[in-house]
């Protein structure tokens, strides 16, 4: 079975998705959803997701990094 799960990022931040593979409890993947978007998310085979909304001192430390 596959379920949906759509995260809008509304309130001016970027949301991190992180796919975890419940087998291995290994994060598969992560996805950035820009501020002011929604992205649907497809979840099967007992996955979970890691749902953070990026803050501003997390962006700022990014764009120092670069």
């Amino acid at each position: 079975m596959t379920t949906t799960v759509i995260v809008q990022a509304n309130h001016g931040w970027p949301v991190d998705v992180t796919v975890i593979d419940t087998a291995t409890n290994e994060a598969r993947t992560t996805a950035r959803v820009p501020k002011d978007h929604e992205v649907p998310f497809y979840v099967h085979s007992g996955q979970d997701l890691l749902i953070h909304e990026v803050q501003p001192y997390e962006l700022a430390a990014e764009a120092d990094a670069e």
